[in-house]
C-alpha cells in the first residue's frame, strides 16, 4: 500500500509548467506511470474488496427477505498501438456478477489515460466473463467484450480513429488470488472496425471482490429490521451534483465555462474513510464532456448535522484534444464537501475544487452544488418508529435496442439512428418511480461517430393485471444528446415523452418497450438556433431486483 502511494506520488511530479513530459514517443516511461496509476487505483478501490472481501458470503445471510450476490469490480490497462504505428492506452473498470461457479456477466467503462494526445475518447461494453481455478490459487479467465466508444483530436479525427464507434475485444490469461485481490495477466484484441484501434496487447488486470444484499422485486416495499438480514455496518453514499468549471489559463479552442452534471459512489472502509467512483457529464459549455475517477476521501464530522468531506480523485476525462487540452486524458482532481443533514438520510452540499490534466494545459476550479443520499449504514443510531430500518425499493435495468425515425436536425432531414439504451428505474413507490436513461448510437450521426443521449426524470406506471405479468407506464424525461461535437451544432436541451409496457416472464426479468419522441428544447426557448425531433421505438428486457436502502 505505501508503494502503490509512492507511485501515485510520484506520477503526479512528472509535469513541469504545462507541457507534458510523457508523449506517444516517450512509451517506457508513460507505460510505467500508467502503471503506477493502476496501482493506485488498485490501491485505493482495493481497500474496499479487502473489507468485503472477507465478508464474501457472510456479510449478508440468506433470510426470506434478501439473497446474497457475490461478483469482482475489474480494473484493467492496456497498452496499444494504433495502425498509423503512434501510441494509444486504455483503463477500465467492469462490475462483473457471478452466474455460476465460472461464469460472470457484466458492464463498464474505459478511457485512455496517458498515451497519445486522444482526451474525450470514452468508450462502454459489456462482457461475458469466464474464469475457473486451474491450480493453488492459480487461475485461467477468458471473455468477450461488445460496446461503443468514440473521440479524437479534432472533429474530423473522431472518424479516423473511432470508425463507426463499435467496439469488441476478445482477451485470455491466467491470474494468482492473494487474500484480498486478484493479480493477473492477459492477452488481448481490440478492435474498432473502420478505425485506427486495431490491436493486439499484454494487459495486466487487478481484481476485488465484491458482495451485497439483493430481495426480490416482488418483495419491493417490504421493511426490514436489523433482524432480519446482517445490515452493512458503514454508510454508503450516493452524490448528485451540479459542478461550474472555471478554466484557469485556457489554451485550446474552448475558453469558456463548463456546467458538470455529476453522479458519485461512496463507500465507507470504517467510520471516516471512503472509497468512491464518481462520473461527470458536461451539461452546458461543452455538451458530453465526459469524465471519470475514482480514490479515497476522509469525513470529518463537525457536528451532528454537518460534516466535511475531503477526497483526492484520479482518473480520465476531457473533450476533443483540439477544443479542451487534457492531452491523453490523465486527471487528477482533489476536492473538499460541506454536508448539511436535515434527516431521512439527506443531506445539502456545497463543495470547491481544483481538477488538472497533468499530461496536458487544461487547469480548473470548480465550485458545486448538491444533494447526498445515505443509503446504508447507521444514522447516529435513529431508527424510525416502527423498528424497521430499511425498506426494499424496486430496481429495474432496461437495456433495449432503440430505432428512430428520420430526424429533423435544423431544418435537414437526416437518416434515422440505431441505438442501444439502458434505462434505470427506481421504485418510489407501487406506480412512482425515477428513471435515468443513457443511449448510444451503433451508427455514425452525420458522418461523425459517438452520438449519445442521457435523460433523467420520472415515470407513472399501472397496477398489474389480473394475470400478474402485465404493466404499462407513461414517463417523461429531461436531458441532452450529443449532435456533432461541436459547439455551433448544439441543440439545448431535450425532452423526451414515451409511453410503453413491460410484461413479466418471471419475477426476475420482462420484456420492455416504448414508443416517443425527443424534441430539442432551445428552440422554443431561445437559447439555441437548431433544432432536433425524431420518433424512437424500443424493445428489450428488464432485469429486476430490490435493494435494501434507509
Amino acid at each position: 500500500m505505501i508503494y502503490a502511494q509512492d507511485d501515485c506520488r510520484a506520477a503526479r511530479g512528472t509535469t513541469t509548467g504545462h507541457r507534458p513530459l510523457i508523449l506517444t514517443r516517450s512509451a517506457p516511461r508513460s507505460r510505467a506511470m500508467a502503471s503506477a496509476a493502476l496501482l493506485c487505483a488498485s490501491s485505493l478501490i482495493g481497500a474496499t474488496g479487502q473489507a468485503q472481501a472477507q465478508a464474501q458470503e457472510a456479510m449478508f445471510p440468506a433470510s426470506p427477505a434478501t439473497h446474497t450476490v457475490t461478483g469482482f469490480t475489474m480494473l484493467d490497462y492496456s497498452a496499444l498501438t494504433l495502425t498509423d504505428g503512434t501510441d494509444f492506452d486504455l483503463f477500465g473498470i467492469h462490475y462483473m456478477q457471478r452466474v455460476n461457479d465460472w461464469l460472470y456477466v457484466g458492464a463498464g467503462a474505459f478511457a485512455p489515460m496517458v498515451e497519445g494526445n486522444y482526451s474525450g475518447f470514452y468508450g462502454a461494453d459489456v462482457t461475458l466473463h469466464a474464469q475457473r481455478t486451474i491450480f493453488g490459487n492459480w487461475f485461467a479467465n477468458a471473455g468477450l467484450s461488445l460496446g461503443a466508444a468514440a473521440g479524437g483530436q479534432s472533429n474530423t479525427n473522431i472518424s479516423r480513429l473511432s470508425g463507426d464507434g463499435i467496439y469488441g475485444r476478445a482477451y485470455v490469461g491466467v491470474g494468482y488470488a492473494f487474500e484480498n485481490f486478484s493479480l493477473g495477466l492477459n492477452y488481448s484484441h481490440v478492435e474498432m472496425p473502420g478505425g485506427q484501434v486495431n490491436s493486439d496487447a499484454v494487459n495486466l488486470f487487478v481484481q476485488m471482490p465484491f458482495s451485497y444484499a439483493r430481495g426480490d422485486f416482488r418483495d419491493a416495499g417490504r421493511q426490514l429490521g436489523l433482524q432480519d438480514f446482517d445490515a452493512p455496518r458503514t454508510d454508503n453514499i450516493l452524490s448528485f451534483n451540479y459542478t461550474h468549471v472555471s478554466q484557469i489559463d485556457p489554451t485550446a479552442r474552448y475558453s469558456g465555462d463548463i456546467g458538470f452534471a455529476s453522479l458519485q459512489f461512496s463507500h465507507f472502509l470504517n467510520d471516516n474513510v471512503y472509497a468512491f467512483f464518481g462520473i461527470d457529464i458536461g451539461v452546458s459549455g461543452l455538451m458530453f464532456f465526459n469524465q471519470a475517477q475514482g480514490g479515497l476521501g476522509y469525513r470529518w464530522a463537525l457536528s451532528d448535522n454537518v460534516n466535511l468531506y475531503g477526497q483526492v480523485g484520479i482518473g480520465s476525462g476531457g473533450y476533443v484534444t483540439n477544443t479542451y487540452d487534457a492531452g491523453p486524458g490523465l486527471a487528477i482532481y482533489p476536492r473538499a464537501t460541506l454536508e448539511y443533514l436535515w434527516g431521512n438520510g439527506f443531506g445539502a452540499t456545497a463543495s470547491l475544487g481544483y481538477l488538472a490534466a497533468p499530461l496536458g494545459t487544461a487547469r480548473s476550479w470548480t465550485v458545486g452544488l448538491g444533494l447526498n443520499y445515505h443509503m446504508s449504514g447507521p444514522r447516529s443510531g435513529r431508527t424510525d418508529r416502527s423498528g424497521a430500518d430499511y425498506t426494499l425499493r424496486g430496481v429495474r435495468l432496461n437495456v433495449m435496442g432503440r430505432a428512430t425515425s428520420d430526424i429533423d436536425f435544423n431544418g435537414r432531414v437526416t437518416d434515422g439512428l440505431g441505438l442501444v439504451a439502458l434505462q434505470a428505474d427506481y421504485m418510489l413507490d407501487e406506480n412512482w418511480y425515477l428513471a435515468a436513461q443513457v443511449a448510444a448510437g451503433t451508427e455514425a450521426f452525420r458522418g461523425i461517430a459517438g452520438y449519445a443521449e442521457g435523460y433523467i426524470g420520472a415515470g407513472w406506471q399501472t397496477n398489474l393485471t389480473a394475470s400478474g405479468r402485465l404493466q404499462a407506464y407513461a414517463q417523461l424525461l429531461y436531458g441532452l444528446n450529443d449532435v456533432g461535437v461541436s459547439p455551433a451544432h448544439e441543440v439545448g436541451g431535450m425532452v423526451y415523452p414515451a409511453i410503453g409496457f413491460s410484461y413479466g416472464l418471471n419475477d426476475r426479468v420482462a420484456l420492455y418497450g416504448q414508443i416517443g419522441a425527443t424534441i430539442s428544447t432551445g428552440q422554443y426557448f431561445g437559447t439555441h438556433t437548431n433544432a432536433f425531433e425524431t420518433y424512437t421505438v424500443g424493445l428489450g428486457l428488464s432485469y429486476r431486483f430490490s435493494l435494501p436502502t434507509r
